[in-house]
């Protein structure tokens, strides 16, 4: 099986860093993501922000239970994760952020690379992972009240 690549870009009426805020702010993921059951920080940086994140989702077909490792060059408007380890054979993305309107709104897109590593029907695999996306920028949006 081949990993599958999609991209999405919303236009969110917040700044950066309340947006960044909000993606780190792991603690807090199952009130506002969709799917999400559970989230554990499992190291930081010297900042304060999760690098090493489990998360537990209903992905509808599944539960999956994966680890992801976050990187942050915020100076660059990107952050992102990698796959380490879990239910996943594959699980890479990247959030870039660019500044609108003198900074107070921001275009957030998200590229992400997955193969799930169990047999998935295409038309089934192309739906959720669109919908994922979709459903996972709304409920950025409304949660930062853009």
């Amino acid at each position: 099986m081949a990993a599958d690549q999609d991209a999405y870009t919303e236009v969110i009426h917040a700044p950066q860093d309340k947006i960044v805020a909000t993606l780190t702010d792991f603690e807090h993921y199952t009130e506002w993501q969709s799917g999400m059951l559970e989230c554990t920080v499992k190291e930081s940086d010297d900042e304060g922000r999760g690098t090493l994140v489990e998360l537990y989702v209903d992905a509808k077909i599944k539960k999956l239970r994966y680890t992801t490792k976050y990187w942050y060059d915020l100076d660059n408007g990107r952050m992102g994760f990698d796959l380490v380890d879990g239910d996943l054979k594959e699980c890479t993305g990247a959030y870039t952020f660019e500044a609108l309107d003198d900074g107070a709104t921001t275009r957030v897109s998200i590229d992400i690379t997955t193969e799930v590593g169990f047999f998935v029907p295409g038309p089934m695999k192309k739906l959720i992972r669109d919908q994922s996306l979709k459903n996972s920028m709304r409920d950025l949006k409304k949660r930062v009240g853009g």
